[in-house]
């Protein structure tokens, strides 16, 4: 009796391993979990959205060209950065309108976080730049210990930016972008970054991990391209892997 029981709560343990949906998409790039429930994904030809936790997809936006590399909520409205990207929907994403903030020399936006009306973006061409009004207007800037690179992961947790340039590991920020320091990660390829009560999430080329007062902890094994943290209840995690699989924790 005891056996059954214990290959019955190890059974019970395995169904949690399994992925709950797919998303059959060109490429992966950005997740985000909004407070009414649904999850926001950004791909290379749009926006796709799920109502059921990551299990169904259905297009919000299908477009060649709408790549949403980063997706972000800023009170009540959603941004949109990527390629040639910059776009806000201020209906939940039901409409979308294009951006042409003044300071910013060309669009192809491969890093885009923002917070309090304070914007940081990566500009391929051009590099990092930042916004102090809500994104009008940007200007260009050089921050003193952040490595250049063509492609970074960004996010805030309150006043507190994280950067995380592909390939070079993960760096934080608190005093508006102005000066970085690098922060020790498990790896250096990291690929999506999500904040959520007080915690920081990083996912990369060999896992999901949990920043902790005593270090990184790992909480999942594989390579994670987009992460997404439920907005009120801690701990709760929506990513996609390699494969295009979708994952939930717990």
């Amino acid at each position: 009796m005891r056996r059954l029981l214990t290959l019955w709560v190890w059974g019970l343990g395995a169904l949690a391993q399994v992925p709950v949906g797919q998303v059959a998409t060109r490429d992966v790039h950005a997740l985000l979990w909004l407070p009414d429930g649904r999850l926001l994904f950004g791909h290379h030809d749009g926006l796709q959205v799920s109502e059921d936790e990551g299990r169904t997809w259905r297009d919000l936006v299908r477009k060649t060209g709408f790549d949403a590399m980063a997706l972000v909520l800023e009170g009540d409205r959603l941004l949109a950065a990527g390629h040639w990207v910059l776009s806000e929907s201020r209906d939940g994403g039901k409409t979308w309108r294009s951006l042409r903030p003044r300071g910013l020399p060309a669009l192809d936006l491969h890093g885009y976080a923002a917070s309090g009306g304070l914007h940081f973006a990566l500009e391929a061409t051009h590099g990092y730049f930042v916004s102090e009004d809500g994104g009008k207007t940007f200007k260009s800037t050089a921050p003193k210990g952040l490595p250049k690179a063509g492609m970074a992961a960004m996010v805030f947790q309150g006043k507190t930016l994280y950067v995380a340039p592909m390939g070079q590991g993960l760096y934080q920020s608190s005093d508006g972008g102005r000066t970085f320091t690098q922060v020790p990660t498990p790896e250096r390829e990291i690929y999506a970054l999500a904040t959520g009560a007080g915690t920081l999430y990083l996912g990369g080329k060999t896992g999901l991990w949990q920043r902790t007062p005593a270090g990184w902890k790992r909480l999942w094994q594989g390579a994670v391209l987009a992460l997404a943290v439920h907005p009120q209840e801690a701990g709760r995690l929506v990513f996609i892997d390699g494969q295009g699989r979708v994952w939930k924790l717990p």
